[in-house]
């Protein structure tokens, strides 16, 4: 999240003497984030893990496939950075058997706040840095002067951004599950609901769950909005005299089922569906993701 937040906001603390230009009546559309929560009525129990120090841990097993098959629990985890993780957390992180974590952060989120992991034994850790191009102008102009059009980014960032520029990154993941030896592995970006959101709605497309129980998953990370606020709260704070709030970006905030429907149609539309972008765009062959569903489904 925080690579979202930093193009937005990077250049604005530099910036003097430009408050009076912001239209206040331009303004995003707020919703309430705990609204946006799917629940399912049989999911798992345990899906939602404490760990102290870390932010949107949850188990991406406990779901069935539209074929009758269930995905494994305690193999594949999602979060957010291990940068704030506690004793306690990483005592939580050797119980549970981490062997692989996936880090999705860029180099700068890294490099600020590198990940704590456990040491006996150390789990191998693998840095993905998912690629954006800086379009902070874009943002910028649309904070002073329209600051509706944060609602229409979230989407056009998971289509254009995440999932056709970094299918590469997508395929290096899932080539990495294939392997049992990995398993059990935590993917991470800073928030756990964005860029790790799209790895999570790859994985259990690639195993067959259906569309439907993926978009609730991803609507899980609301639970944590208080938390990515208070962070947005931090990172605009150099900003505050100009009159902007956290909540006027919320759309940044927010895992909104809408926007994850949009990406899903989107690889329907240029793709084809969630196969053919894994095999075409992403490198990841019939045999790949047999290994996968081998590792992660039983019946």
């Amino acid at each position: 999240m925080k690579k979202w937040i930093g193009v937005t906001l990077g250049a604005i603390g530099t910036v003097v003497g430009i408050g009076t230009l912001i239209n206040r009546r331009n303004q995003v559309t707020r919703v309430d984030p705990q609204s946006l929560i799917i629940r399912l009525p049989d999911d798992l129990p345990g899906r939602i893990i404490e760990v102290e120090g870390v932010a949107n841990f949850r188990d991406l097993g406990g779901y069935h496939t539209a074929d009758g098959q269930l995905v494994r629990t305690g193999l594949v985890y999602r979060s957010g950075a291990l940068g704030e993780i506690t004793e306690a957390g990483l005592a939580k992180l050797q119980e549970l058997g981490i062997k692989l974590v996936c880090d999705l952060r860029s180099d700068e989120e890294q490099t600020a706040a590198p990940d704590k992991l456990p040491q006996n034994p150390r789990p191998t850790y693998v840095h993905l840095p998912l690629l954006a191009a800086d379009n902070r102008r874009e943002r910028f102009m649309a904070l002073l002067f329209n600051r509706s059009r944060f609602n229409t980014m979230m989407p056009e960032m998971y289509s254009r951004v995440i999932i056709d520029n970094n299918a590469h990154l997508y395929g290096d993941i899932l080539r990495r599950l294939a392997n049992a030896d990995n398993l059990p592995t935590l993917i991470h970006c800073t928030a756990g609901k964005d860029r790790t959101g799209v790895a999570a709605m790859l994985i259990l497309a690639l195993l067959g769950v259906p569309e439907d129980v993926i978009i609730a998953d991803y609507s899980l990370s609301n639970l944590y909005y208080d938390k990515f606020l208070k962070f947005g709260e931090q990172a605009i704070s150099s900003i505050a005299w100009m009159g902007v709030t956290a909540e006027d970006i919320q759309p940044l905030f927010v895992s909104h089922p809408d926007t994850l429907k949009s990406a899903l149609a989107h690889i329907h539309r240029k793709y084809g569906s969630v196969d053919n972008y894994l095999r075409s765009a992403a490198g990841v062959n019939n045999e790949i993701q047999q290994k996968i569903k081998m590792n992660l489904l039983t019946t």
